[in-house]
This record gives structure tokens, sequence and C-alpha cells, in this order.
């Protein structure tokens, strides 16, 4: 009889843990998420092929619950005011590095998600950010020599308690040996393409969905260590460091050394 028992609790201890080890939900949204094609080529914006891929990780994972991007816009276009709060969130965040947590609050409680994952992806030239493709069809039309960079930022807030939990900044050089960054023809401008898909989907969108999930299981992970390469490559951080707001009156500018360069 007492075995009984003893098995009886320890089922009760079991379940009660399984019940505990529910996943956490983040919503994923790119700064282009209202963007429709508005380059020539007509391509995805990076920040949406990064947000995709980081959003199949989380599924992969079975630690994160997220929201496909399809159904995020569906709920936005049938609330009015959740996507006027969408919109200018992510304006914020892309132009000015800054969080809007009064707008990610509103968001949060609408999509059910304590956490908010933001994903930005641009070239930046002298003080602009300007569209990857942008880059491309303006360097494409004057065969122009430039060394270009592709610039990411992401930063996961906790909206309950209204706080940056991680913020990352990410670089990758763009063109060949020789600065080239244009495409020709269509072939070429099809090539530029998957090569940031690939980047994306092997290197980039797994390193954020990892230093993500890091942040709600931090004894059950190891960092992502890079295969080497045949290619000259430093994928490495810099420093390791949280994120810092200087202003929190205005919600001031991220700060971070969490910085890769591929």
């Amino acid at each position: 009889m007492k075995l009984l028992q003893k098995i009886i609790v320890l089922l009760f201890l079991l379940i009660g843990s399984c019940v505990s080890a529910e996943p956490f939900k983040v919503l994923v949204l790119p700064v282009e998420l209202f963007s429709v094609c508005e380059n020539y080529y007509c391509f995805l914006e990076p920040s949406e092929i990064l947000a995709v891929d980081t959003i199949n990780y989380f599924n992969k994972s079975g630690k994160i619950l997220t929201y496909d991007l399809y159904d995020v816009r569906k709920k936005l276009t049938q609330n009015v005011s959740a996507k006027n709060s969408a919109m200018v969130a992510l304006k914020k965040y892309k132009n000015t590095n800054t969080v809007d947590f009064i707008a990610l609050k509103q968001l949060a409680e609408f999509f059910d998600a304590k956490s908010i994952l933001m994903i930005s992806s641009d070239v930046v030239t002298g003080a602009y950010r300007r569209s990857v493709w942008e880059v491309l069809e303006v360097s494409s039309a004057f065969e122009a020599y430039n060394s270009y960079s592709l610039e990411t930022r992401a930063v996961l807030t906790d909206n309950i308690n209204d706080i940056v939990m991680w913020s990352g900044k990410y670089k990758k050089n763009l063109g060949d040996n020789e600065m080239r960054f244009w495409a020709l023809d269509t072939s070429q401008a099809l090539s530029q393409f998957e090569k940031l898909k690939m980047y994306s989907k092997q290197i980039l969108a797994k390193n954020i969905a990892e230093q993500v999930i890091s942040r709600f299981y931090p004894k059950t992970l190891k960092p992502v260590i890079p295969k080497q390469q045949t290619e000259k490559t430093d994928f490495r951080p810099l420093n390791n460091g949280g994120a810092k707001i200087i202003n929190d009156d205005e919600y001031g500018e991220i700060h971070t050394d969490t910085i890769f360069t591929f």
C-alpha cells in the first residue's frame, strides 16, 4: 500500500514538472512587417527573411512559442489600435534604435506574449540606413565599387517589467574580394538573394534564436560555436554584455557590447 502511495505521489510530481515547463511565448517582429514589394527586385527584406528563419528555429526547439508572420499580419489588420502600435514601435526601432515600451506593451497584451523580439537589418551608408536591395540597385546601375556591410540589430524585451532582456548587433560584409556588390542581370540578383537567405538560415537566425532561448533557459543551453569555414571569417563576440538604456524617460538608445562580425 505504501509503495502504491509513493508511486502516486511521484506521478503527481512528474505531471507538475511537465506543466511548469510550458514553453515561453515570444512575438517576433521584423521592422519591415508592413512592407509590400518596395524594392526593384521585389525580394523579401532581410529582416523578414531573418524573422521567418528565427521563428522556424523557435518552433523546432519546442521551448519558445510564437506566431507565424502571416497570422501576425492577419490579426493586426483586424485591430486598428494594435496595428498602429506595431507601426509606431517598429518605425521607432528601425530609425532611432529606440524601444517604445508603451507601444510594445499594448502589442504584448494583444498577442498574449510577455516578450517581443524586434529585428532590423540595413546597409548603413554614412548617416543613412538603406535597404540592401536599394543599394544593390544603385551599385548595379553605376557599377560602383564600394565597401558595403549589412548591419543587423535584434532586441528582446520583457513587456511585463518594461526592460531589455538582450540585444545584439551583427555585421556582414557584402560583395566579393573586389568590393563589388551588384546584379547586372536577373541571375546575379537571384544569386545575391540566395546568399543572404543562406546567411540568415545557417548562421544569423540560429544564433539569434539560441541567444533568445538562453535567456529563458540559461542552464540548459550551450553557446553556439560555428564550424570553421574555408573562407576567412570572424564569428565571435568581441565582448559579452547586456543592453543599457541611457534615458529612461525617452527609452533612450540601446547600447550593447554583443557584437558579431561575419
